[in-house]
């Protein structure tokens, strides 16, 4: 494996991880415990973990997406993360249903059992659950696919305007992600087209672009911070937060190289997929047997201090056990495409 794939696997990990984090928390806060620091810091990674993944999910397609569909890699691609969103949809579909919902199943499991299928039919489209993001990998990737003739200047400058128009978006059903999927568009498509640049001055000139990035992040934050205006922020947001993905990206360069942690980083990067997708059934089912967990935070100040931590390696250890022991089943199919599809899509003959 090349240094290269290394750090790009190793800020992949940092990036869901840091989203697993942040859904800990809300669920931890859901129970009124107090966390301390832990909220604050998931705030302030805000910035910083969704744009950074996107851009990485655009590097990492950039070549699939630049040869346009006559490349069956990205009709492959743009299958898997289908496939996946629906299954995965229609597992926590059946979750609420038969073991009930609270927070991460919520948006499919307040009602009724009919309203029940209702919201997971909508959701095929319009996404409100945590599952988002994976539907959105299929969207941006068809999207970009298909428009690949066009000046990617055209596109990179309609798309930061879309992901600034995001906040103004109609409120739908109230948790709609629908406004995330345009928002974070942008810097899926700075990935895509800006794949070959930003590799080599990644590389090449990693300590320049952390300064660079670090010092048009701070200023780009000052200025909302000291502002307080939220419009403001919405307009400065895909400059800050492009900033501060490449200041994500830049760091792991450097984070990949320490010994264990970077090999170690990488290796949860390359499993991000399972954790990503099951991490919301895991915090709900932990929600829903609250009894072994809540007391000990409540009651102990060093479990408050390391709980969200450790309840986040812990799902994310949950979820690459599960599919370890999956891609040797049947259940596989829970994490990729069947066989006779992805044969039938790459034109490929059974062995």
């Amino acid at each position: 494996m090349t240094s290269r794939l290394v750090w790009i696997d190793a800020a992949r990990a940092f990036c869901v991880l840091a989203v697993v984090l942040m859904h800990t928390v809300i669920t931890v806060q859901a129970f009124g415990v107090d966390i301390g620091p832990w909220r604050w810091l998931v705030d302030e990674l805000g910035p910083f973990r969704m744009s950074a993944l996107s851009m990485l999910s655009g590097l990492l397609l950039s070549r699939r997406i630049r040869h346009g569909w006559r490349d069956r890699t990205v009709r492959a691609s743009v299958a898997l993360s289908t496939w996946l969103y629906v299954v995965w949809l229609l597992i926590f579909t059946v979750f609420a249903v038969t073991v009930g919902s609270f927070l991460w199943t919520g948006p499919l499991g307040m009602g009724t059992t009919l309203q029940a299928w209702q919201a997971f039919a909508n959701q095929l489209f319009l996404p409100r659950t945590v599952l988002w993001y994976v539907l959105a990998l299929a969207v941006w990737t068809a999207l970009l696919t298909t428009l690949r003739r066009v000046d990617p200047a055209l596109l990179l400058v309609a798309l930061g305007v879309l992901s600034i128009a995001s906040f103004s978006l109609p409120v739908l059903e109230g948790s709609d992600q629908y406004r995330n999927v345009c928002r974070y568009a942008f810097f899926f498509a700075v990935g895509v087209y800006g794949s070959a640049w930003l590799r080599r001055v990644l590389e090449e000139h990693t300590a320049r672009v952390l300064t660079a990035a670090l010092a048009a992040f701070a200023l780009l934050q000052g200025i909302v911070v000291f502002g307080g205006n939220a419009s403001v922020e919405h307009v400065l947001s895909a400059p800050r937060d492009t900033a501060g993905a490449l200041v994500v990206l830049a760091a792991f360069i450097y984070i990949a190289r320490v010994p264990l942690a970077g090999p170690g980083l990488a290796w949860v990067g390359r499993r991000t997929l399972p954790i990503y997708v099951m991490h919301g059934v895991l915090l709900e089912a932990m929600v829903l047997f609250p009894n072994w967990w809540v007391p000990i935070l409540q009651q102990h100040a060093a479990a408050r201090w390391v709980g969200p931590l450790v309840i986040t390696l812990g799902v994310a250890a949950v979820a690459v056990l599960v599919h370890l022991a999956a891609m040797r089943t049947p259940a596989r199919a829970l994490f990729a495409l069947p066989a006779p599809v992805h044969r039938r899509i790459l034109k490929e003959t059974a062995s």
